[in-house]
């Protein structure tokens, strides 16, 4: 292969993920495709010297960083409306000051997002009149960091034709007073109603040029976290759309595999376009289905009532009998499924519709998106039928306390068990979920080590993983189960030459400082997509 140019990065410690070859100090890069990893005399020797050669004096290099489950087109809309998480907005007067001073969006509607009840000084969530009081005069809606429930303004509610009279909707519940009225909260399906109506209005206002701005704003983010590939779980006709615009504008910084909405996906079930079809850096991964809610929203379907607010057991969005049927219906489509399910009842119906539909070695790869609370009768029927966990680490640190307050201590240690599925058999694959978390695979990492909530306490220390097992979540194990892993996630000859260079090695480092790691520079396809200039040669 000498003579055919490309870049040789050596005085680096490359950290490959390849079981067969684990280290190397040198790797050649022609064009999109790795050419060589290996020893630098070896590598350099194969390149020849038409090779340029870049010192990376003593950086290490990981394959690129893959989020096997995010919301990127959710992530980038909220992008253009006010933070109002608890680092900006402790209490409500500070959501109410940041809400007053947003204008509103190309949809029509003032928009924040990213607040947490257990982490606001008053210990609940602001109300339809409070939001009334920051935008008296056009229709307000706040996210919270879950994104399973929001609170809209008394405007909101009128847009909505939502009133005190209103029924409770299907597969959601409208959050009310002690005098039963409403108090601006939608729970569920309603919120999310809201959230893809105001999406969809937004894209459809801002143009091509402003899709494609809103999408590249977005993988820049995550490029700039070492991030080369995600997964969109919720992707519509609008993000879809968007997406396009920005790929085919060449705009698309990361590689980005959909999970379609069920709902939204009855034409492409039928369209033979099966899981794999697209471009290298827009394809189509799957369809979704939501099972039930969240936990920080306390919406998802588990057995023993939450702690707080007390007698709540969820909401569970289908039976098992209703998801063996979207099982079957993607299945016989030669569809990938991926299921969020987070509490036990929830998993418990998962596992009991593939059961019934799916063949044992799961050849399609079907995914349970979360997998929050799984009991060990759970994990060994799941690994039974080889089904694999796609979940989120960084929850401990950025969400554990109002776990903690959910469950109460003891039940929270068998959260989010990455030990104990791995030690199963299952395969584990790690994600953000974001927006609904910081999005940086790097604290997620020293999550999955660590178990630290963000007020320190432990949240199931017997659960923690190592930090090659940590490594492994977002390198080799998002790759398989999103059926990317024979061009990304390990650092081989001849696969994509999609990699991350930072300044610390995690298979050295003290693993609490592993969320400081500091991304110096980010490739796709040998295409630099973030670059803090310390690399430059």
């Amino acid at each position: 292969m000498s003579g055919l140019g490309g870049i040789v990065y050596v005085d680096a410690s490359i950290v490959t993920r390849d079981p067969a070859n684990p280290a190397a100090t040198a790797m050649w890069v022609v064009g999109d495709r790795i050419a060589a990893v290996g020893d630098v005399e070896v590598v350099r020797a194969t390149a020849g010297h038409a090779a340029h050669v870049v010192s990376l004096s003593n950086r290490t290099v990981l394959p690129g960083l893959i989020d096997a489950h995010c919301h990127l087109t959710w992530f980038g809309y909220l992008l253009t409306g006010a933070n109002c998480s608890a680092d900006a907005a402790p209490n409500i007067p500070a959501i109410q000051e940041l809400l007053a001073a947003a204008e509103p969006g190309a949809e029509g509607w003032v928009m924040g997002s990213g607040y947490a009840e257990y982490q606001l000084e008053e210990h609940r969530a602001p109300t339809r009149w409070e939001l009334d009081e920051a935008v008296p005069d056009f229709p307000c809606v706040v996210y919270q960091t879950s994104m399973h429930v929001c609170v809209v303004n008394s405007a909101g509610l009128l847009e909505l034709d939502l009133s005190d009279e209103s029924e409770e909707p299907p597969r959601g519940r409208l959050g009310r007073d002690s005098n039963g009225r409403l108090d601006g909260r939608l729970f569920e399906a309603p919120m999310f109603e809201l959230m893809e109506r105001n999406m969809h209005r937004y894209l459809a206002a801002v143009g091509a040029e402003g899709r494609a701005d809103l999408m590249e704003g977005a993988g820049k983010s995550l490029a700039s976290m070492g991030i080369t590939s995600c997964a969109d779980a919720s992707t519509g006709a609008a993000s879809f759309s968007a997406m396009r615009q920005a790929e085919g504008s060449g705009r698309l910084p990361i590689r980005v595999s959909t999970l379609f909405a069920f709902p939204e996906a009855q034409w492409l079930l039928s369209a033979g376009m099966t899981t794999g079809f697209g471009s290298d850096y827009l394809r189509i991964g799957g369809i979704k289905v939501w099972a039930d809610g969240g936990m920080s929203s306390r919406t998802a379907a588990v057995d023993e009532p939450y702690l707080d607010p007390q007698g709540e057991t969820g909401i569970l969005w289908h039976d098992e009998s209703e998801l063996a049927g979207m099982i079957a219906q993607c299945e016989e489509a030669g569809f990938q499924i991926a299921i969020h399910a987070q509490g036990e009842r929830a998993i418990r119906a998962v596992l009991g519709a593939f059961e019934s539909t799916t063949e044992s070695d799961n050849p399609l790869r079907h995914r349970i998106e979360h997998g929050g609370a799984f009991p060990s009768r759970l994990r060994e029927l799941a690994a039974r039928q080889r089904i694999h966990v796609v979940s989120q680490p960084g929850f401990i640190s950025q969400l554990g306390d109002g776990f903690i307050e959910a469950f109460g201590p003891e039940r929270s240690n068998y959260l989010y068990p990455f030990a104990s599925l791995q030690a199963a058999g299952v395969i584990v694959a790690g994600s953000s979920d974001t927006p609904v978390i910081d999005p940086s695979p790097f604290l997620a990492m020293r999550d999955a080590v660590v178990r630290r909530t963000r007020n320190g306490l432990a949240l199931g220390e017997d659960e923690a993983i190592s930090v090659s097992d940590a490594l492994d979540l977002y390198t080799r194990n998002a790759a398989f189960v999103g059926w990317t892993d024979d061009q990304v996630g390990t650092l081989e000859a001849g696969k994509l030459a999609d990699f991350v260079i930072v300044d610390q090695n995690p298979l050295s480092a003290v693993p609490a400082s592993l969320a400081d790691t500091k991304v110096h520079l980010t490739v796709v396809g040998g295409r630099v997509v973030f670059d803090d200039g310390s690399t430059r040669d």
